[in-house]
C-alpha cells in the first residue's frame, strides 16, 4: 500500500507503509519511471553496535500533511524522526533526518534505481569531489548526499545480492563505481541532517543542484518554502482535511506537459503486468473539473492544451496515452471496428469537450478555445456522425469500465453534454450554424435516452443496449453505478421520476454491506480479494459512491450526502489517501493509491456541498 505521494509534477515519489520509496518518475509523471518493480529503497539504523531495517520496527507513525510527509517511530532507546518534502521547483526529494537518544549512530540508505524503466546500462559511482553517489543512465540523473559528510559508501550490481548485506554489518564496503544492474547506500555517522536525492538530465545540473542545497541555511530555506506553497494553495479549503489534501495530490499530478496519469501507484503491476500511469483523457477530464471548480485554471490550462493535441483527424481520442502523448498500451481489439462500432471509449472524446466548455465558462479563455476550435468541431462532427440514422443513438464502443462493448447508457449521457458544450463553446465564436447542428443532434439524443434506455419493468435505465439497422436488438439488464451519468451530464433534472427511482434502485442492490459504499455493478470480478461474495456485488468504489451522495447534495438530501462522505473519510488510508477502490470485509485499500478520479470526486462533492451549504 502507498503511503505518501510527493510531487511537483516534474519529479513525484511515492512511499509504502515502511516510509520505503516504491516509485520515482522524473522528468514525466508515469512515463518515466526509475524504480525497479518490486523493490525498494530501504532505510536502516545502526546504533551501538546494532542494526535494523525501519521495515523490522513495529511502532512507526507515518503521516502526510499537504507535501510534507513525517515518519516517528521508536527503536533501541532512540526517537527517530523524518520529514520529507519535494522541493518547489527543483527536482530534489529532501529528508530532514533527527535521531534522538544516546550513542553512536548511523543511518543507512539503500537506492534501489532502475533508470528509464529497465535495469541493463545503468552506472552507480561515488564521486569523492562532491561527496555524493550517482545513478546515471544517458540523459537520466540522480545525485544522493547530505548536509553532513558520508560516513561510508558502496555501489554493486543488483543480481549479485552484494550491497544490502553490506548494509546489515553496518560497515559500507566503499565499492567505487558499478555498471549494469547496480544499486547503491550511503551511511551518515550524525543524529541530525539533511539528506536528498537530485533529478538533473546531466551530471552539471545535478552537481549544482548539490552545491546549493549542501548548505543547511539554503536547504532548510527550501525545504520550509516548499511546504508553505503546499500549504497556502490548498488552505482556502483547509476547513476539510481531505478536500486540501486533494488538491495537493491532485495538482502533484499535473504533469509538465499538462499530462494527468491517473495513479502512479506501480503495485497494480502484478496484476496485468501494466500500470495505471497512463493519461485516460476521461479520468484527467474529471480532475480538470474539479481543480476548474476550486480555481486553479493556470494548471488545467496545459492539460486542455496538450489534451486536443492528441485528437485524430476523425475527430476522437484513443483509449489512453503515454504521458508524451503517444498511444498508451490497449486491450481493444481492432477486430471491434466496424460500419457500426468502433474500438474507442467515445466517453473520453465528449467528456474532454464537455470539461473545456466548464474551463471556459470560468475562464473566458478566447485565446485557448481560438486555438482548439478546429479540433472542437471535428470532434463534435464525429459525434454526430457516429450514430444509428433511425435511433439517434451512439454507436457501439467500450464502456467507461473499459470492459465491453455496446452501446452504453454513461457514454450516450457523455456524447449529450459533449454536443451541448461544442455548441455553446461556437456560439462564443459566432458559429450558429454548426451551434445548432450539435445541439439539435443532443436533443435528439436526450429524446431517444428517454424511449429507448430505460426499463419502466424494474425502474431503472438499462447499463446498455445493443442495436443493428435502426432496431434495439438486446438490453443489458445488469444494475451498474455508470447510469449516474444520466445525472453527472445533466440529460434529465434531477427531480425527474426515471432518474429518482434508478438511483433508489442502486442504493438497493449495490450497496455493500456491511463494509458500506458503492459497488460498480452486480457481479463485478475486477480486484476480487478472498471472501464470501455472494451477497457482495463487488467491492465498493470511491467515485461511484460520490456520484450519488453529489445526486444527494443537488436535491438538497445533505443528511444522506454526509453519511457517503463521512464513508469516504473512513476508508481513506492514515495518510489521507484515497485508493480507487476498497476491500469489502475489512475497509482497506484495493488497487492503485492514491487515484487521482477518486481525488477529483471527493474534491467535487465537497464544492458542491460548500456552494449548496448543505451541511
Amino acid at each position: 500500500m502507498r503511503t505518501v505521494f510527493l510531487s511537483n509534477g516534474v519529479l513525484a515519489i511515492l512511499y509504502d507503509e515502511n516510509y520505503y520509496t516504491r516509485d520515482i518518475y522524473y522528468p514525466l509523471l508515469g512515463q518515466h519511471h526509475h524504480h525497479s518493480f518490486g523493490g525498494v529503497f530501504k532505510v536502516g539504523i545502526w546504533h551501538d553496535g546494532r542494526f535494523t531495517w525501519l521495515e523490522s520496527i513495529g511502532n512507526k507513525e507515518i503521516r502526510l500533511i499537504g507535501s510534507r510527509a513525517e515518519l516517528n517511530a521508536q527503536w533501541d532507546g532512540l526517537d527517530i524522526h523524518m520529514e520529507d518534502t519535494v522541493l518547489i521547483p527543483q527536482p530534489v526529494l529532501v529528508r530532514h533526518v533527527s535521531i534522538k537518544g544516546p550513542g553512536f549512530i548511523r543511518a543507512i540508505f539503500y537506492h534501489d534505481f532502475k533508470l528509464n524503466d529497465y535495469e541493463a546500462g545503468d552506472t552507480a559511482f561515488y564521486d569523492p569531489s562532491l561527496d555524493a553517489v550517482f545513478h546515471y543512465k544517458g540523459t537520466t540523473w540522480f545525485g544522493i548526499a547530505s548536509t553532513n559528510p558520508i560516513y561510508e559508501y558502496t555501489t554493486g550490481r543488483r543480481d549479485l545480492n552484494a550491497v544490502l548485506p553490506d548494509c546489515e554489518d553496518g560497515i559500507l564496503g566503499k565499492n567505487p563505481i558499478a555498471q549494469g544492474s547496480v544499486v547503491s547506500a550511503v551511511s551518515i555517522a550524525s543524529p541530525e541532517f539533511h539528506y536528498f536525492i537530485a533529478a538533473g538530465d546531466n551530471y552539471e545540473r545535478v552537481m549544482r543542484l548539490i552545491i546549493e542545497l549542501r548548505d543547511k541555511n539554503n536547504v532548510e530555506a527550501h525545504f520550509r518554502r516548499s511546504v508553505n506553497y503546499w500549504s497556502n494553495v490548498a488552505s482556502e479549503y483547509g476547513d476539510d482535511e481531505l478536500a486540501s489534501q486533494s488538491i495537493v495530490i491532485m495538482l502533484g499530478h499535473v504533469g509538465v506537459n499538462g499530462s494527468i496519469p491517473a495513479s502512479l501507484d506501480t503495485s497494480i503491476i502484478k496484476f496485468n503486468l501494466d500500470t495505471y500511469g497512463y493519461l485516460w483523457p476521461r479520468d484527467a477530464a474529471f480532475a480538470a473539473i474539479a481543480l476548474d471548480t476550486a480555481g486553479y485554471y493556470t494548471f488545467t490550462k496545459k492539460f486542455y492544451s496538450l489534451a486536443f493535441k492528441l485528437f485524430g483527424r476523425e475527430g476522437f481520442l484513443f483509449q489512453k496515452y503515454n504521458p508524451s502523448g503517444t498511444w498508451g498500451s490497449t486491450w481493444h481489439p481492432w477486430t471491434a471496428r466496424s460500419r457500426k462500432s468502433l474500438n474507442i471509449q467515445e466517453d473520453e472524446t465528449a467528456t474532454v469537450i464537455y470539461a473545456f466548455w466548464h474551463y471556459f465558462q470560468r475562464t473566458r479563455d478566447y485565446d485557448l478555445l481560438g486555438e482548439v476550435y478546429d479540433v472542437i468541431t471535428r470532434a463534435a462532427n464525429f459525434m454526430v456522425n457516429f450514430r444509428d440514422e433511425k435511433l439517434k443513438l451512439p454507436l457501439e464502443s467500450f464502456d467507461l469500465w473499459e470492459e465491453r462493448l455496446g452501446v452504453h447508457t454513461y457514454t450516450i449521457a457523455s456524447v449529450y453534454a459533449g454536443l451541448l458544450a461544442a455548441s455553446n463553446l461556437a456560439k462564443m465564436l459566432g458559429e450558429y450554424e454548426s451551434a445548432s447542428k450539435w445541439e439539435e443532434a443532443a436533443m435528439e439524443i436526450r429524446e431517444a435516452i428517454r424511449n429507448y434506455l430505460f426499463d419502466k419493468e424494474r425502474g431503472i435505465f438499462y447499463r446498455s443496449i445493443r442495436i443493428d439497422d435502426g432496431k434495439v436488438i438486446s438490453v443489458d439488464k445488469t444494475v451498474d453505478a455508470s447510469i449516474m451519468g444520466i445525472f453527472l451530464f445533466n440529460v434529465f433534472d434531477v427531480y425527474e421520476p426515471m432518474l429518482e427511482s434508478s438511483v433508489k434502485v442502486i442504493m438497493d442492490r449495490l450497496w455493500v454491506k456491511p463494509i458500506g459504499g458503492i459497488a460498480r455493478y452486480e457481479g463485478d470480478y475486477y480486484q476480487r480479494i478472498p471472501g464470501d461474495y455472494s451477497s457482495i456485488p463487488g467491492n465498493p468504489w470511491i467515485i461511484t459512491t460520490l456520484w450519488v451522495a453529489q445526486y444527494y447534495i443537488t436535491k438538497g438530501d445533505c443528511y444522506r450526502a454526509k453519511e457517503l462522505l463521512s464513508w469516504v473519510n473512513k476508508v481513506k488510508t492514515p495518510t489521507g489517501l484515497l485508493p480507487e477502490q476498497v476491500d469489502p470485509f475489512r475497509g482497506l485499500p484495493v488497487s492503485v493509491t492514491p487515484l487521482v478520479w477518486s481525488h477529483a470526486e471527493y474534491l467535487r462533492t465537497y464544492m458542491m456541498r460548500r456552494n449548496k451549504q448543505c451541511d
